[in-house]
């Protein structure tokens, strides 16, 4: 997976309405890229994700308006989560719930 990929998939989705590339380092040894899409059915998702040989940073943030739907990541502190590092924090839950790992991909 690399930052180029990520653009090509985002780019052919025909449910989102505009994509705007907030950041984006394509040098190695860690690609990144923060990308934001407003949804055709009104929802914005926030993607963050950090790409390195041996290394991998995510965060995919569903919103709708002002209010948090979900957020998926793997960022390493919340050790208590059955499937850790990797998680969801969800907008009627304290404390974020077991997660599968989150890929993008077509």
């Amino acid at each position: 997976m690399t930052v180029s990929h990520i653009i090509v998939i985002l780019s052919a989705c025909d449910f989102i309405d505009d994509l705007k590339i907030i950041e984006i380092n394509i040098e190695p040894p860690i690609q990144s890229i923060k990308v934001r899409a407003r949804l055709k059915n009104g929802f914005s998702l926030q993607i963050t994700e950090s790409i390195g040989e041996d290394f991998r940073r995510y965060s995919y943030h569903l919103q709708k308006g002002d209010m948090i739907i979900k957020r998926w990541d793997n960022a390493p502190h919340w050790k208590n989560v059955k499937t850790y590092p990797f998680h969801v924090h969800a907008k009627d839950h304290k404390e974020p719930l077991e997660s599968k790992e989150m890929l993008f991909r077509n």
